[in-house]
Parts: C-alpha cells; sequence; structure tokens
C-alpha cells in the first residue's frame, strides 16, 4: 500500500510533541480508508536542550509508524527539512505524498484531507495550507508577527510571482514524491542552503524551478495553541527574506 509520510522538525518541542502525535494517530484509519494510505510519522529532533528527544524517543517505543531522526546540535529548520527529504527520498519508497508541518500545534493535522483531496482535483505537485485563501484565520499572533508576515507575503508575491501561490511562508505542505526527486536531481546538496525559516520561500523557488504546479486549501493558524517561545528572530528573518529573493531570481525557471 502506498504511504504517507509525515515529517516533524522539532526544536524545543517538549510541550507540543505528544498532542500533535496523538492526532495524528487519529487520522491514520482515514487516511487507510478513504486513500488508501499507510500514516508514516518521521520526527527530526534539531539538536532540542528539553526534552524533546526523550519524549520523541518515548513516542518512538509506542508507536510501530513513528521513526526518529536526531540532529545532535541545532542546525536550523533548513537543514531539518533538507534531513526529511532526504530520508524519506532514501528510505520510503512506497511515499507517495509527503506532508512536512510545524511541531508546535499551530498547525491541526484535520486539513490533510482538504490538502489530499486538492492535489487530487488539480494534480498539483504542492498543497499549501494558506493563511491567505477565502476561509482562513489566524489566532493568537501579536501585531508584529502579523504585519512581518503580511509584509513577506507582499514582497514574495510582488518579486518571485509564483502561479497558485499567495502563501510563500507556511511550513504545512503536501509534497508529491515525484517534486521531491525532481527537486533533488536538479540542485542535488544545494536544494535546501538556507538554515533559518526562509529556506520555506527557498524550498518552494526551487521546486517552481522544477516544473512543480501548486494549489492553496486554506486553514486556520492556532498560535494561541502553541506552548513555549518562538523561535524566530524577526529582524534576521527579514533581512535573511531579503537577501533571499535576490539569490532566487538568479535560478532560471
Amino acid at each position: 500500500m502506498n504511504e504517507i509520510t509525515v515529517m516533524l522538525p522539532a526544536y524545543n518541542e517538549e510541550g507540543n510533541i505528544i498532542e500533535l502525535i496523538k492526532k495524528w494517530e487519529n487520522y491514520k484509519s482515514t487516511l487507510k480508508l478513504h486513500y488508501q494510505l499507510d500514516l508514516q510519522i518521521v520526527i527530526i529532533n534539531d539538536g532540542s536542550v528539553d526534552q524533546t528527544k526523550v519524549i520523541a524517543e518515548r513516542l518512538q517505543e509506542d508507536y510501530d509508524n513513528l521513526k526518529l531522526i536526531n540532529h545532535p546540535v541545532n542546525q536550523g529548520l533548513g537543514m531539518a527539512v533538507k534531513t526529511g527529504i532526504e530520508y524519506v527520498l532514501k528510505n520510503s519508497s512506497n511515499s507517495e505524498y509527503i506532508c512536512f508541518m510545524d511541531c508546535d500545534n499551530t498547525h491541526d493535522p484535520k486539513y490533510i484531507r482538504d490538502m489530499i483531496d486538492k492535489q487530487k482535483e488539480t494534480h498539483a505537485d504542492v498543497v499549501i495550507a494558506s493563511r491567505y485563501q477565502e476561509g482562513a484565520s489566524v489566532r493568537g499572533l501579536s501585531k508584529l508577527r502579523r504585519f512581518t508576515c503580511q509584509a513577506a507575503k507582499r514582497v514574495y508575491g510582488t518579486s518571485l510571482h509564483v502561479k497558485g501561490v499567495r502563501d510563500y511562508t507556511c511550513g504545512y505542505r503536501l509534497y508529491k514524491r515525484t517534486i521531491l526527486e525532481k527537486l533533488k536531481d536538479k540542485f542535488k546538496d544545494q536544494m535546501i542552503e538556507e538554515s533559518g525559516f526562509a529556506c520555506m520561500t527557498e524550498l518552494l523557488y526551487k521546486l517552481y524551478a522544477c516544473g512543480a504546479v501548486f494549489a492553496e486549501v486554506p486553514f486556520e493558524l492556532r498560535y494561541d495553541f502553541k506552548q513555549g517561545d518562538s523561535k524566530m528572530k524577526i529582524i534576521r528573518t527579514s533581512i535573511n527574506s531579503m537577501k533571499l529573493v535576490i539569490k532566487l531570481k538568479r535560478i532560471k525557471t
């Protein structure tokens, strides 16, 4: 049977990871019944200094469909995502879909059905859970973060012009395995070079350079459910984002 592999990059998520895994496990039978997909989960522990690794090890013992990958030291979101892509391409040949999402309970697994349905309807290579489609909402985000997100949307939208994309930065995405194989073949070890949050835009644009077709579904971002401090450094992320736009525009599409 084909699989869907859920990739969860995690850094200091001791207060979030158990609840998130339980939510995903509740969808195991639904994915099998409605889509004939076995659920696999991979936690990429990116050098957490809290109890994330210990908790993930215990979860790995409790669930036979869960795998833990450890980075001994923190390398950043970009490297965690890269590790996840490389792992699934090498070790999970039956994974038709690969889903990445944040591991802080701000993203709800319930939207996976909308994302799969959208992929089947549009034949998109990438389906994004978007904050900017009709019906989407955001709860618990500070005014500064809201402003930063809106600014990023405008900068990326006017600079990169990727058809079908409004949300360039959300990490909750469903990928077809075939498009990630094209990414690896075209960019090799340079498929993700950004270590921070800008990696999500880099990945999106490089997939676009590989001919990816994109679609979006609305979702509710629940930042009020998050336990622990934000890992985003707003000023640094904003500066890196501007530098990234200049770099990405040099890529042939």
